[in-house]
């Protein structure tokens, strides 16, 4: 019989702050301050990160840093990383919820072969991206890979 893996937890902690009106900061230790408030289509601060904005970004920066992650194992030689995401939100069943987030990261590379083992690696980073696999939203790839030009 195999022994039964024995795997880590983890446990991350904030802390928020009410200031006024819509507006609070989120606290976390040793990180500069968030000020947070709901998107301006629930009436809040545009000039503030709202928690739909914070759900869009982490899981564009989780594809990031698991891609990251997994192309240093690989050696791949990255020259230019950039992506934008972008997420749908509907009602539906009764309340809002989001239903769609599309990641669309940019990768170029040095050779013709690390953009090829890119995809492999880009695919495996969005399966194992842990932001990805916490929410309910179908979420989508969408990348453009390609090689830096030789002068």
């Amino acid at each position: 019989m195999k022994p039964k893996e024995s795997h880590r937890s983890f446990h991350f902690q904030s802390r928020l702050v009410w200031d006024s009106g819509r507006v609070g900061r989120a606290l976390i230790d040793c990180k500069p301050v968030m000020r947070v408030s709901s998107p301006r289509e629930f009436k809040g601060d545009p000039a503030c990160w709202s928690p739909e904005d914070m759900l869009v970004a982490a899981a564009d920066a989780c594809l990031l840093m698991t891609f990251l992650a997994y192309a240093q194992r690989e050696e791949l030689e990255l020259v230019r990383y950039e992506s934008e995401a972008e997420a749908a939100m509907e009602f539906t069943d009764g309340r809002y919820r989001f239903t769609e987030v599309v990641l669309r990261p940019h990768l170029k590379f040095k050779t013709q072969e690390d953009a090829e083992i890119a995809h492999m690696v880009l695919e495996l980073a969005h399966r194992d991206c842990i932001i990805t696999n916490s929410i309910t939203a179908a979420v989508k790839l969408e990348p453009e890979i390609c090689v830096e030009a030789v002068p």
